[in-house]
């Protein structure tokens, strides 16, 4: 089998799929990168060639290879991949579903970190990704804040980045309150670090009047599905000025009602409303690393399951060997 390993050109992009390290753990397949597809995080050509990769054109890999691997969907149409390949990474399907639909018409199967269960921790790159997005977005949150010391701090959702920002909260000496959908969530909020937990939406408008927090993070999403409405007019009014709000979940719809993705809006209030597409793309070689040892595993399993999609995780379906 071969593997093309792709340039990325999402805007803003500068992780790479697979790095030299785990092309040279990947025993019996043969690897193609394209030509400077490292470069971003410190990799050249010649460090993939040490690691027995060939480096090649983008036609090249969607002529030969049987396996092609990206972080975010490429920014140029597919038509020149050849029928049979199977296309590895983000597929983002809430939003790319016509165009995943067309390629599976064409045989082409596209593989997405977005239906690959929790129970499935060593090709989950969708939890690692989502762990460092929400260390940054409570990190660049916090530097739009006018006020200097611990805050009260508001996380919604208690999935990956969600735990993530309550810890990078605690750390700060900040206070931060954990808000998910089940019960069952609070203790490990609270071992994150959360100092109290309450249930969405019941209880979200009373704490936001009685207590608004300086900093909210919106990380309540389910994986694959539209995330939840929860900060609407009315709860966006309780707030006080200067309050920043960082939405990470605005391209599955947002949870806040005046996000506006890829950008920073001051509302009439003075509330700070703030998005952008790839919050794990501001720390490039850690997420790089990563995400390529969950690729590299991926890639272990998908020769032995390539003649059945079912098993290897297309989109909409999911990864459960």
């Amino acid at each position: 089998m071969i593997v093309g390993v792709l340039r990325e050109t999402a805007a803003e992009e500068r992780r790479v799929a697979l790095i030299p390290d785990d092309v040279r753990g990947l025993a019996g397949l043969r690897v193609i990168v394209e030509h400077d597809a490292g470069r971003s995080i410190g990799f050249d050509d010649a460090d993939y060639v040490a690691a027995g990769a060939q480096v090649g054109e983008r036609a090249e890999i969607f002529a030969r290879c049987d396996v092609v691997v990206w972080v975010k969907p490429p920014a140029y149409q597919l038509d020149s991949v050849r029928p049979g390949t199977t296309l590895i990474g983000f597929q983002d399907p809430l939003h790319r579903h016509d165009v995943i639909a067309e390629l599976r018409a064409r045989g082409i199967e596209s593989v997405g970190y977005e239906t690959v269960p929790h129970s499935r921790p060593d090709i989950d790159a969708l939890s690692a990704m989502s762990r460092i997005a929400g260390e940054v977005a409570y990190e660049q949150g916090r530097q739009l804040l006018s006020t200097e010391g611990p805050v009260g701090a508001l996380i919604l959702g208690c999935g990956q980045a969600g735990l993530a920002a309550i810890a990078t909260a605690a750390a700060h000496g900040d206070e931060p309150t954990a808000s998910g959908n089940r019960k069952e969530q609070e203790s490990t909020a609270i071992r994150h670090g959360a100092k109290a937990f309450l249930l969405n939406p019941d209880g979200l408008l009373a704490h936001l009047a009685a207590d608004p927090p300086a900093l909210i993070i919106c990380a309540a999403v389910h994986r694959g599905s539209r995330g939840p409405l929860l900060l609407d007019a009315t709860a966006l009014d309780t707030l006080h000025t200067g309050t920043v709000i960082v939405d990470l979940v605005a391209k599955s719809g947002g949870n806040c009602v005046a996000t506006v993705p890829d950008r920073t809006v001051t509302l009439p209030n003075g509330v700070i409303v703030t998005h952008r597409s790839n919050y794990p793309t501001l720390r490039p070689v850690e997420a790089s690393h990563a995400y390529s040892a969950h690729t590299a595993a991926l890639l272990k399993v998908v020769p032995r399951s390539a003649r059945n999609s079912d098993r290897v995780g297309a989109t909409g379906r999911r990864v459960d060997q």
